[in-house]
């Protein structure tokens, strides 16, 4: 790839299918800078007074600490999947700050960006997250969160929680479900044990969690204790470990320092890109 002086990036850096443009892209999503993002269809509807209104709003906030992308919905699945997004929301803005925080507008009209932009920087934006349904029926071993109810399940339960996040992709991912199946089967008599699994692509992972790789598994205690669970693969494995680790209803509340990260099948350079900072959603 040919060195890019940061001088040379446009103020608004276009997401399209040409080559030319991957080297802004990839300057664009490696930044640590809050990004805004225009999404809509390049072939159709009113691009043109969208661009021209999108470039004035960039130049109206070139002081602030932003970065700007207007993308075609063609070219830009990859940052739909990874957002949660859906086409039928286009044309959308959404802007993802330095603390990972998400603010979506759907169905924008171009005369209303500028002072949608002014309410994020007012702080007067409700963040938006990503999350599946709340499932309407969680009754097989191993409980679906998703993360609209994971605080819910998992911190406020009361109950000794051991929750897998995983890709439904991730080949390890799929040789840990059975063992867990099992590990869950075995323990359903236990009411203060729960374990949960939890897809790390269609919702957005708590703060509490640091997911680098999949598959990861934390274990979190009636008390708020988080573990990363990092001992054997095994369904006895994990049952002794949650045997051990578990408190009993009424167990004191303490504070814990988060323990490091536990991916236990996948590399982090095998896993995606996505979940390195370098956001690759082209090819």
């Amino acid at each position: 790839m040919k060195f890019i002086d940061a001088s040379t990036i446009p103020r608004v850096v276009t997401f399209d299918k040409n080559p030319d443009n991957h080297p802004y892209l990839m300057k664009f999503f490696q930044s640590s800078a809050p990004k805004a993002m225009l999404f809509l269809n390049f072939s159709t509807g009113p691009f043109d007074s969208f661009k021209s209104a999108y470039s004035a709003a960039a130049e109206e906030f070139k002081d602030k600490e932003i970065k700007f992308l207007i993308g075609d919905i063609e070219a830009s699945q990859g940052a739909f999947q990874y957002f949660g997004l859906k086409e039928d929301q286009t044309p959308l803005i959404l802007i993802q700050d330095g603390d990972s925080k998400k603010f979506l507008k759907v169905h924008v009209e171009a005369d209303q960006i500028v002072a949608w932009l002014k309410e994020y920087f007012d702080g007067k934006l409700t963040p938006f997250r990503k999350s599946e349904p709340i499932p309407e029926v969680n009754n097989e071993p191993v409980k679906v969160v998703v993360a609209d109810n994971v605080h819910d399940f998992v911190f406020k339960s009361g109950k000794n929680v051991l929750i897998e996040f995983y890709a439904p992709w991730c080949g390890h991912c799929k040789k840990l479900a059975p063992i867990l199946d099992e590990a869950a089967t075995t323990l359903q008599s236990d009411e203060e044990v729960v374990i949960a699994k939890m897809d790390a692509t269609a919702n957005d992972v708590p703060s509490e969690f640091d997911v680098q790789g999949y598959p990861t598994l934390y274990f979190v205690t009636p008390s708020g204790k988080v573990t990363s669970y990092d001992s054997g693969r095994t369904a006895d494995d994990i049952v002794d470990f949650i045997k051990k680790s578990k408190e009993t209803a009424g167990a004191a509340t303490t504070t814990t320092t988060q323990a490091p990260p536990a991916c236990l099948c996948i590399p982090l350079r095998l896993c995606t890109q996505l979940h390195r900072g370098r956001w690759v959603f082209f090819s």
